[in-house]
């Protein structure tokens, strides 16, 4: 099963509210050997304040700016998109009367301090906002082709570049406008990471009659899209990670019997090359990286305690732990972001504590050590 745009698409219901979907649903689990022989790694910097809540995407400008979206519940019930900054001492809340009326903020990313992007929906439509560095204002949604599904859409923004990307369509910001174009036939769209404006990745699946279902990404150059050809049959794609002009990463899942094999991809300008990680279960979701390291994350049924990550320095994996509050268990880690100008990341997700009666659960943000 792929996680990502093409396996959780929603078309926006004009009466009724949806809620975000789940890859698989969540099972507990019985703590394992190398989750307790890890030594937690990753530090908690926001946690127990989200009611019933997740985070979904995070992205960081610089050490002192960095945002992240997703959604919570208030004391009444009422769901309530969330949009939270970092100042470089804290995380807090946005007011919501600052931001466009959504119910849910699904991705944002940020080229810098002053140039910060998030999308999301409500009941009726979908929304994209912008920060200049002094206020919120809602911008005009591209103009999709005709049938087009309004999905859970990616943005990613680089530089002066700015996209948003559904399941079957890619927009690019032009001129205060959006020009949108639709992808191949079969082509479903996961994932979209961008290093310029001349220079940006979507990753996503392929499906002909004569090969059935093939990973696919493909290259903007600064004036289309040209599809680069990955080795891996039947891999069902999750995410992509731009690190460079020559350095592209791929994570997802090959099927495999009942089971899967966890697979990370790397694009070394030339050619893709299959890193093997250790299979031990992992479901590889989220990837990204900084200070020369490779950190992967992502599970298949929650976690039992806390988060695990999979950190590759080149030549062979580390698990990593995180931490996760007391009576909590991780249920998700959904995005990494590199702190530009350091070697650190940040994660978000969510995490549930069961009172023996009620699961409740919380937005999460930690950062490696």
């Amino acid at each position: 099963m792929v996680y990502g745009l093409a396996a959780a698409t929603m078309v926006i219901g004009l009466t009724a509210a949806v809620e975000p979907a789940q890859a698989t649903p969540m099972r507990q689990t019985a703590p394992t050997r190398q989750a307790a022989a890890v030594p937690p790694a990753w530090k908690i910097f926001y946690a127990g304040r989200l009611t019933e809540g997740y985070l979904h995407s995070v992205a960081a400008p610089s050490a002192s700016s960095a945002w992240a979206v997703g959604q919570y519940q208030d004391a009444n019930g009422d769901h309530h998109a969330a949009v939270l900054r970092w100042n470089g001492r804290a995380w807090s809340l946005i007011p919501p009367g600052s931001l466009p009326d959504m119910k849910y903020w699904y991705s944002v990313s940020a080229s810098s301090p002053r140039d910060v992007w998030v999308y999301g929906w409500n009941e009726e439509r979908a929304g994209v906002a912008h920060f200049d560095g002094r206020r919120w204002r809602e911008v005009a949604f591209p103009e999709l082709p005709e049938g087009a599904p309004v999905s859970y859409a990616e943005l990613a923004s680089a530089g002066k570049a700015t996209w948003l990307v559904g399941e079957t369509w890619v927009s690019r910001r032009v001129r205060g406008g959006w020009k949108t174009t639709a992808v191949p036939a079969g082509v479903r769209i996961s994932s979209i990471d961008a290093r310029s404006a001349t220079d940006a990745w979507i990753a996503g699946t392929v499906y002909t009659e004569a090969k059935g279902l093939q990973p696919y990404t493909a290259r903007w150059n600064g004036r289309s899209w040209k599809r680069v050809k990955t080795p891996a049959n039947n891999l069902g794609v999750n995410d992509v990670w731009a690190q460079s002009r020559k350095s592209v990463w791929v994570t997802g899942l090959i099927p495999k019997g009942e089971g899967w094999i966890p697979t990370v991809l790397h694009w070394n300008g030339e050619r893709w090359k299959n890193v093997k990680m250790p299979d031990k279960g992992q479901w590889p979701l989220a990837i990204s990286g900084n200070g020369g390291k490779v950190w992967v994350t992502g599970d298949p049924a929650g976690f039992s305690g806390p988060p695990l990550y999979w950190r590759f320095d080149g030549r062979r994996w580390k698990t990593v732990a995180g931490t996760v509050p007391a009576g909590g268990r991780v249920e998700a880690v959904n995005a990494l972001a590199p702190i530009k100008g350091t070697a650190r990341l940040w994660s978000v997700g969510n995490y549930i504590v069961d009172d023996g009666q009620v699961a409740h659960g919380f937005g999460l943000i930690q950062r490696d050590r």
